[in-house]
């Protein structure tokens, strides 16, 4: 099957300044995001050949990979009405972002301007290409200019640029002395260029001018095309006659892409259309993370920013640490074929050692990259990752057949990991091999393990353990059933700090622990790993405010010595290790604690850069920080895992043919659906309603399915403290296309609704906190933290119940469903423990 761009007759030299793209109708995107330009605000279209890195107010860097072709791309106008010349800037207005096509609408009273910007997702359209729809009654004069580079990616490196105006093509062309690596940026309607010396770039942008008539505007699109590669010239004058020959196919095709995504992966409906509406995103933005660098495959890049006057946009290269958290989201999406090529990718690229590799530029194949350069292997988590996502990726698909390919590699992982672990407790020692939590600050001094290392490889001792049996591949199978409960319970033992209730960060090299409390201990909650008791202990601290922010979790404690709030490791807050946090209080069963986590990244889907998520925030305000790369994957990722994983439960086990439903709703839900849901061949489908009564309450999940047969273990959410509790049946085996029902149903119990905070960017954390509900005798003891001198509505579902504070931290009022809260203090926060005792008939 030929490509979009293959089916595209190369055109001849003399036709590139004959090119026209004739108007067609750009539709609605059922996700579009549309809002006023916001100065500053990240705006990006990326494929994956090619990246347009901007703002919303028209201004870009022009990237095809792996190489930077210009930055300070913009638009001005003139009209005769007007003597001087009017910037972009100044009259963007709206942005419409949309997966296929994002459009910065420039508006004056003399003209209107749409500048549509494509990155195709056709492989074989190395490019960009920008349409400018225009409206104007009179003729005027469009000025696109930009600062060419035509560099590699960091940290590669040319010499010998320069670049000229081809007036006959009606192109700039840039190139380097050996004329290997050449791009050109152009217009057919272009007419001239301001020149500068061929021989050198020089600091100037160079310009070109697109005269506009009318008459001709009305029924074209006037088309800015960018192509480059390390080919030929010839080779890249084709290209970019290609992207505007085929711009309508392109950008079908390209619509075709977001279609299918959209319709073939999980969707959610919810009672908050705007969470709904992110999951959407996220699935774009997973996709999105795939580039493919012409010497080097398709992969996943971590993320995208703009690079200024350097060569590093964002993270835009490829990172497997970050990949592999992403794939965690993307298994229970049902984005199968991007995970297997990207643990193939990884694979492709382990260390003879086996050791895998945490990130290469995308410049990789032109300079010493792997031998030179420290930053290949200098992560010790990757290799655990791949292969707990190996085994995640199985779990979900039952693809046996990449399994059986990639099991050598999965040996020498194995094998590597072995080698990092020196001192017979069983987990992989950050002194051997190298970094895991922290890659910067006073928290990871003097460490010799830190948790969330230990954690990711107790996973992946675990799934080990399922694989090697599975393929008969006894001596690892033996290996694995040996190490993981020496690992298991150093995890949950040596780590754990008694005194002070909660798990150190890490274990030292000259022995102790480093007992921080920090968000890192959720990775291994997120996975299941620790001990009930103590991981309750441990998720009730980090539910409160000096972890768990309104705006997500913090890696390091704010009552901590090291805490910074604008350090990087050390008191910023992380998108996605706040979904981390989120998943644990859910796998735990704590879903009044995990819920605000998860629904912080939704809002950020819609409070910065429309429909992404940025790296890192501040720890002081909702606010990213400078350096923040605006569209960072894992960030994306970390709405999906705990809103799949934890909040419907959903966990597939392909190859024994089952699944695992443990949905546990807001309170104050009724009900919600998940279409979509796969495991191995079989797609299901989920309804849930719940009701509650004053006596109980009742939950009802219907579960439709399309394929070969699934048993469906099904886990009810019950409400803390709740009686006489049936569940029929506990089981569902759907079989072919069909569907099934269970009933559970309670009397008492009672539930808490999570806290729904409202963000509001450049805020600073005052929110209610869950901290812990738990039954207490004949009623209930509920944990809540606030901010002194506020007051905040608690609603509760079942059974009826009065309120009173156990001491004089707070003041209570009982309502109908609700409570309210006053908390003592001046300032600072406040805990108060509320005895919530059943109501008298």
């Amino acid at each position: 099957t030929h490509t979009a761009a293959q089916r595209l007759p190369d055109p001849s030299p003399g036709d590139l300044a004959a090119l026209s793209v004739p108007r067609f109708a750009i539709a609605p995107s059922p996700i579009e995001l549309t809002g006023p330009v916001r100065p500053g605000e990240y705006l990006g279209v990326t494929g994956p050949r090619a990246a347009w890195l901007g703002l919303e107010t028209g201004e870009a860097e022009l990237w095809v990979h792996p190489l930077k072709v210009g930055g300070g791309f913009r638009l001005a106008f003139s009209t005769s009405g007007y003597g001087a010349p009017i910037s972009g800037g100044q009259v963007a207005r709206t942005v419409h972002v949309r997966p296929e096509m994002t459009t910065v609408t420039y508006s004056h009273a003399a003209f209107q301007v749409r500048q549509h910007i494509l990155a195709p997702r056709d492989t074989a359209a190395t490019g960009l290409l920008v349409l400018l729809e225009v409206d104007s009654p009179e003729p005027m004069e469009i000025v696109a200019e930009f600062h060419p580079v035509l560099n590699y990616m960091w940290p590669g490196s040319l010499g010998g640029q320069y670049a000229y105006w081809d007036g006959d093509r009606r192109v700039f062309v840039l190139s380097e002395s050996l004329q290997t690596r050449n791009a050109v940026v152009g217009s057919p309607w272009a007419t001239n260029s301001v020149e500068h010396p061929a021989h050198q770039l020089g600091e100037a942008p160079r310009t070109m001018v697109i005269p506009v008539d009318p008459e001709r505007a009305r029924a074209e699109f006037i088309p800015i095309a960018v192509a480059a590669g390390t080919v030929p010239r010839d080779t890249v004058f084709a290209r970019y006659g290609r992207l505007i020959s085929g711009a309508e196919m392109l950008y079908r095709d390209t619509r075709g892409w977001a279609d299918s995504v959209l319709a073939n992966t999980v969707s959610v409906v919810t009672p908050d259309p705007s969470l709904d509406l992110a999951l959407e995103w996220a699935k774009i933005n997973l996709e999105e993370q795939r580039v493919c660098n012409p010497d080097l495959g398709c992969g996943f890049v971590a993320g995208w920013g703009l690079s200024g006057d350097g060569g590093r946009p964002g993270f835009g290269w490829f990172f497997g640490g970050d990949a592999m958290m992403n794939t965690y989201a993307m298994d229970a999406l049902g984005q199968w074929e991007l995970v297997a090529e990207e643990l193939a990718f990884l694979a492709k690229y382990q260390r003879d050692d086996g050791k895998i590799t945490h990130e290469i530029s995308q410049a990789a194949a032109h300079i010493d990259w792997f031998d030179t350069y420290p930053y290949a292997y200098y992560h010790a988590d990757t290799t655990p990752h791949w292969m707990f996502a190996v085994y995640q990726y199985w779990l979900a698909s039952g693809d046996d057949d990449l399994l059986r390919e990639l099991w050598p590699a999965y040996q020498r992982a194995w094998a590597w990991c072995l080698s990092a672990e020196t001192d017979g407790d069983g987990i992989i020692e950050n002194t051997v091999g190298g970094l895991g939590a922290v890659e910067v600050g006073g928290l990871g001094e003097a460490l010799h393990q830190d948790i969330y290392l230990a954690g990711v490889w107790v996973a992946a001792l675990e799934g080990t353990l399922a694989m090697a049996e599975h393929l008969g591949d006894g001596d690892l199978a033996a290996q694995a059933a040996r190490i993981a409960p020496t690992a298991r319970a150093t995890l949950n033992d040596a780590y754990w700090r008694p005194d002070v209730g909660h798990h150190a960060f890490g274990i030292l090299a000259g022995g102790g622990t480093n007992d921080n409390l920090t968000v890192w201990p959720a990775t291994a909650a997120a996975f299941g790993l620790l001990d009930d008791e103590r991981a309750q202990s441990t998720l009730a601290l980090i539910a409160g405010d000096r972890v768990s922010s309104d705006w997500g979790a913090h890696m390091l404690s704010t009552e901590s010595e090291l805490y910074d709030p604008l350090q990087y490791n050390m008191g910023t807050v992380w998108p996605f290790v706040t979904g981390f946090a989120s998943w644990a209080q859910y796998r735990y069963r704590r879903p009044w604690a995990g819920f605000h986590l998860m629904d912080a990244i939704r809002q950020m889907t819609f409070d910065w850069s429309l429909g992404r998520h940025g790296e890192l925030f501040s720890g002081s305000f909702y606010q990213p920080l400078d350096q923040t790369v605006p569209h960072q994957f894992f960030a994306t990722s970390m709405l999906v895992t705990p809103l799949l994983r934890g909040v419907f439960g959903w966990e597939p086990d392909a190859p024994n043919g089952r699944a695992r439903l443990a949905p546990q709703l807001p309170a104050d839900w009724e009900g919600a659906s998940v279409r979509g849901l796969r495991v191995g061949e079989t797609t299901v489908d989920v309804d849930i309603t719940r009701r509650w009564t004053g006596t109980g309450g009742e939950q009802r999940v219907v579960v439709r399915s399309e394929g070969p047969p699934v048993d469906i273990d099904f886990v009810p959410d019950m409400p803390v403290g709740a009686t006489d509790a049936t569940v029929v049946p506990r089981a569902l085996r759907l079989t072919g296309d069909g569907s099934a029902q269970v009933i559970a149903t309670w009397r008492g119990g009672l539930a808490v609704a999570p806290p729904r905070i409202d963000l509001q960017p450049g805020q600073r954390s005052a929110g209610l906190r869950i901290i812990d509900l738990v039954a207490d005798g004949g009623g209930w003891l509920l944990t809540i933290e606030g901010t002194a001198a506020h007051d905040y509505d608690v609603h509760l579902f079942g059974t009826p119940v009065d309120a009173a504070a156990d001491d004089a931290a707070a003041t209570v009022s009982s309502r109908p469903g609700s409570i309210g809260v006053s908390l003592a203090g001046e300032a600072g926060r406040v805990t108060a423990v509320l005895r919530l005792t059943p109501r008298d008939p």
